[in-house]
Parts: C-alpha cells; structure tokens; sequence
C-alpha cells in the first residue's frame, strides 16, 4: 500500500529544505549526482514491496545530469523496451481481472494522451488513444505506477502489470480505440518523474514513472492534461494541450513561486517569455535579452514552429544547463541569464522536439544542431564577439577530448542497441563534434545553402522521426555536396578529433 504524505506537505517540505516525499516519505540526500546541488542516485533501487512495486526510486538509478550539465549516472531504464512476455505478476492488478496470459504490443502507436493528475491524492486517469489496428492487444511503460482498473469507453479490460510493462487485452479495431488507466503514482528525487520541489522531468526513459507511455524517440503523441490538487499560492506553468506529435519526454509542469517576464512576440505571433523564482528577474531578463529575435530567427529560417503560440523558459532549481520540454522548457536558475543555453534549448523545438529522433543513437541530430543553431542565433542577433566566444567555449571543450584512448564517437552506426545513459550517446561528443560537424559543412558549401538543407529537412521530417543519415541524405541533395566523408570524421570515429575547418 501507498504512505504518500500528499502534495501540499511535500511541496512545504521541498521549499524549506526539509524532507519531501515519495514511496518511503524522505528525500535522497542532496547534491551527489552530475553536479552539486544534483539529487543524489542511488546505488540501486529500492526493493519494492510485497507485491512487486517499487518505492520512490524504483529504477537503478537516475540520470545524475540534465542537458549540458554534468556527465550521465548510471541510469535504469524504465522498460522503454522491456520484455512484454508472462513474468509471474498478479493478474489484472487491483480490478482482479481474469487470469491467464494477457499479450502485450509495445509497437501500437499512441494519437493522444490525454491524463488528469490529482498531485494532492498521487492519483491520475490517463485516456490514450490508439491508432487502429489489427493487434488485438497494447503494452505501456508504467514505471513503478500503481494500476487500479482498465477500461474502454466503460467496459472493463484484461490486464496484467509485468513490472515495469502493462498488458492489455484491446480488442482489434481499424478505427481509433480509447483506453482509460487509473492508476497512481509515485514522487521521485532522481530526475526521473515527478519530484517534490515542483517540476518534472522524464528524459530520456522514465515517463512511465509519470504515466503509461512509450518512451521511444521516434514514438510520438498528443498531449491534453489537466492538473488539480494543487494548493492555493504557488504558479503552475504547463501546457494543458500539445496538438502535434511529441516525444513521450517533452510534456512537463513546473509548480512554484513563479513570476512571468513577458518578453514580446515574434513576426510570427509567437509570445515569448521567462518564468523565473524570487530573485531571478535579473538573471531571466539577461537570458531572455534576445529571445524574442532568436525565436523569430528560428521560425523564419526554419519553419513554423509547432507547440504553440506562447512559448518560454522556466527556472529549475538544478545547476547548470536545461531541457526541452517545449513549449516551456526548462533552465537550471544557475543558467538562466546565459543567452546560449537559452537558445540551444529553443532550438529543439525544430530539432529533437519537432522532429523527433528515429533511435537513441541519432542524438546528435538533436543536440549538435541544437549547439550550432545556438551559436548562429547569438552571432544573428546578438553579435560576431558574443559568438565568437561561444565558439572559443566549444573549441576549449573539443581540445579536451584530445586524449589517447578515448570514445569520442557522436553518432554510433547502430539503432535501438545503446542505452543513452549506459552507453556513451549521452556525453558532450554530440553536442560539440556535432556543432563542429555542421559548422565544417557550412564552410565548404556556405552558409545560405546549409540553411536551406536545415530547412528542407525540418519541412520534410516535422511532427515524425528521423536519424542523423537524413539529414546526410538532405543536406547531399540541397547541396550537392556529400557530407559523408566529413560525418565519418567528425562523427564516427571515436578515435578523431579533427581540427575544425571546412570540410573537405
């Protein structure tokens, strides 16, 4: 059974400094992950109770970093790809369905996820709906979450929770099938769910710490959800709909004492602004300088964007770094005044947001464009001096990849095999050599024909998947050149650590 204190006590707890809560109603001690200030990652989950759920940190372990901070932890992979096969848990949960086997489909694809939380109950109903087909059953992540009952447009569903996988019996359909899952959930002090001090964060793999999900990159959804049980007082930023296709990771809420800096809209319409806690207007007012004209060189450079018209940055009590969780990603409050870091995250709402990626593997094509794109905007509409110096950072962090014997590889030539945080994917090689890659392309065709490559791919591939060949496949046609031999330097040789120059 649940000893969950609820979300009001937590959230007091969290602000003070105190104990939070989650399955065990504590904290992890602070400060021991990627970087200070970090939730420390356990040495390994915890045991999990009588019936085979885990407490408030089920998984191996968190991240230990978030984007462009940090190096990765151990991580533990939700059951993004866990097997979906009778694994001796008890039949249909708490609605006590019917026994036998009840077959799984990871490979369903998911059109909408529409959820209402409950944060004062730890509760929430998620309403999926399927594509049609001839499956005649679906499986969901569900992390360490509690499953109540399943049902489709009122009728009861067989189930069987397997773990950290959901098995449903869904009859075949070639319409549109809803799927309504009660269930609740835990608080999480990893980065991986739901945590105390007010926002969420589920990359790459622990959304199904939050809701029953597919946390595939190249899986995407639709989003409408609603939060209540919050208390009087603290400001919610979320979106409450996101109508274009989505990576499971990129919904998030931030919960606290915000105020907003509305910054302006773009030539498109967009409004932009920052979210920022007490004592952060300064910072959010440097970081957000240029904003607007950054957003507005991304939307006319590249495409329309696609989350929505009111977009922003929001401070996270981390240290270093952000994540896109569009169209209100959020900034590590050490991090906010810093334009760069501003627009890299900006930026994946084209690249790694509105186009998702096809593999774990292809994270360069999210992280290196969104670090070259960075640069281009500082130098678009700040100046050639800020951007210069932005370049010199990359450089001063590619001369320490310089070392005999180590991995250095960008984009690793295999798809669904390396865990991005077990692995070597998630490290600074895909977001320098990547930023180095495209800048070294630049230079041999120029600047105006690589950015009409940029933006014939994100015209061809938004709101679906794509990988880092694609874009070698784009950029070849709207060139003429092929980028191919310059990749296998840059990018494919773990070993290499050209000098940068145009390539050949």
């Amino acid at each position: 059974m649940r000893s969950n204190a609820g979300w009001g006590l937590c959230f007091a707890l969290a602000l003070a400094g105190g104990a939070g809560c989650g399955g065990e109603n504590e904290l992890p001690p602070r400060g021991g992950g990627g970087d200070a200030g970090v939730p420390a990652v356990p040495a390994a989950g915890e045991a999990g109770s009588a019936d085979g759920r885990g407490g408030s940190a089920s998984n191996a372990g968190g991240s230990g970093a978030v984007e462009n901070g940090g190096d990765a932890g151990a991580g533990g992979n939700a059951g993004a790809s866990g097997a979906v096969e009778d694994g001796g848990a008890a039949e249909g949960g708490a609605a006590g369905a019917p026994g036998g086997l009840v077959p799984g489909d990871l490979s369903r694809d998911i059109l909408d996820t529409t959820i209402e939380f409950n944060l004062s109950q730890d509760i929430a109903t998620a309403t999926i709906t399927l594509a049609g087909s001839n499956s005649g059953a679906v499986s969901f992540e569900i992390g360490d979450l509690d499953i109540d009952s399943v049902s489709s447009d009122g009728e009861p569903l067989r189930f069987r929770d397997v773990g950290s996988v959901l098995n449903i019996e869904v009859p075949a359909s070639s319409e549109p099938t809803r799927v309504t899952i009660h269930y609740a959930w835990y608080w999480h002090e990893n980065l991986d769910g739901a945590s105390a001090q007010g926002f969420t964060l589920t990359w790459p793999y622990y959304c199904g710490n939050l809701f029953p999900c597919h946390s595939d990159p190249s899986d995407g959804t639709r989003f409408h959800v609603h939060l209540s049980g919050v208390p009087a007082g603290p400001t919610i930023v979320y979106p409450t709909a996101i109508e274009s296709d989505a990576p499971a990771y990129m919904f998030a809420w931030a919960i606290g004492e915000y105020s907003e800096l509305t910054l302006g809209e773009t030539s498109a319409g967009t409004s932009v602004s920052m979210w920022y806690k007490p004592g952060g207007k300064a910072a959010a007012a440097a970081g957000g300088a240029h904003l607007v004209a950054a957003f507005d060189w991304l939307e006319q450079r590249l495409g329309p964007y696609r989350f929505g018209a009111r977009v922003g940055s929001v401070a996270m009590p981390w240290t270093g770094g952000g994540m896109e969780h569009h169209p209100f990603w959020h900034v590590a409050e050490t991090s906010m005044s810093d334009e760069a870091v501003q627009m890299h995250e900006a930026a994946h709402g084209w690249f790694g947001d509105g186009v998702r990626l096809k593999c774990w593997e292809d994270l360069v094509l999210s992280e290196g464009t969104a670090t070259y794109l960075a640069a281009r905007m500082v130098e678009g509409v700040v100046g050639t001096t800020q951007s210069d110096s932005v370049w010199q950072g990359y450089q001063a962090e590619l001369d320490g990849f310089r070392k005999p014997g180590a991995n250095h590889q960008a984009w690793p030539q295999s798809c669904g095999v390396v865990d991005v945080l077990k692995g070597d994917v998630f490290s600074r090689s895909p977001y320098i050599k990547g930023a180095f890659f495209y800048r070294g392309v630049e230079q041999r065709v120029g600047r105006e024909p690589l950015d009409q490559a940029l933006r014939t791919f994100y015209e061809r591939f938004a709101g679906h998947d794509a990988g880092m060949q694609e874009m070698l496949d784009v950029i070849a046609e709207v060139t003429g050149y092929d980028p191919a031999p310059c990749a296998e330097s840059w990018l494919i040789d773990a070993a290499s650590v050209p000098n940068p120059a145009a390539c050949p």
